[in-house]
């Protein structure tokens, strides 16, 4: 049987090291790797939910603009009327601008540290940059909130908001990950000066979207 050479027994010892830290970091570095893009890419999300709030603020709309507070000659509440037709459109408003933002970012380029393929906490933050392009596809769903506060007596805080919730899926090499990002936006709020009623009317009996009742 031919004897290996000297050379050969390197190349050999070369490419099963080779195979060894492939095999390391495609198992115990990739997943490293893919959580620090899950943050990346989170962040980025929050963002783009941010920027829609700030979009929202430019409509210089108010509490009044989406409930009617109506009181007896006694101060005490009788009912909130809600304006359902204009939620909805803030509800859509809000929606598209989100999901549009997440279809712009469709492929992220992403520059980690090359300890990040080690694996290892602690290494993450070191050496030099490494690129990494991550393919996404986001979905956003918005459900809108109301919730009530008691303040003392006879003041009541009505806080409107839309909850966003967008489910990622980002494709990165050798695998995929699915993150998700929720976060609140805060639509509007007042302090109800009156007696609490024990139930809130929306403008039509039928609508169940919006909790109107207080905790």
């Amino acid at each position: 049987m031919r004897k290996l050479s000297k050379a050969q027994k390197i190349l050999a010892i070369l490419l099963i090291a080779l195979l060894i830290v492939t095999v390391y970091i495609g198992v115990f570095g990739m997943k490293t790797v893919a959580s620090l893009c899950a943050e990346e890419v989170r962040a980025r999300v929050i963002d783009i939910v941010n920027d829609s709030n700030e979009l929202l603020q430019t409509k210089k709309m108010f509490y009044e603009d989406y409930f009617t507070v109506q009181s007896d000659g006694n101060g005490k509440i009788e009912f909130i009327k809600a304006n359902t037709g204009l939620i909805n459109q803030v509800n859509m408003l809000i929606q598209t601008e989100i999901q549009n933002r997440l279809n712009e970012l469709k492929t992220v380029y992403l520059h980690l540290p090359s300890g990040a393929f080690s694996g290892s906490a602690l290494l993450s933050d070191l050496g030099s940059p490494v690129s990494i392009t991550a393919k996404t596809v986001s979905n956003c769903y918005t459900v809108f909130n109301s919730s009530f506060e008691s303040l003392g007596i006879n003041h009541t805080l009505h806080r409107f908001q839309i909850d966003c919730y967008v489910e990622i899926t980002m494709l990165i090499p050798s695998r995929s990950v699915v993150c998700d990002v929720t976060n609140e936006i805060l639509v509007a709020e007042n302090v109800i000066v009156g007696e609490v009623p024990e139930t809130y009317l929306g403008e039509n009996s039928t609508t169940d979207y919006l909790d109107l009742i207080p905790d």
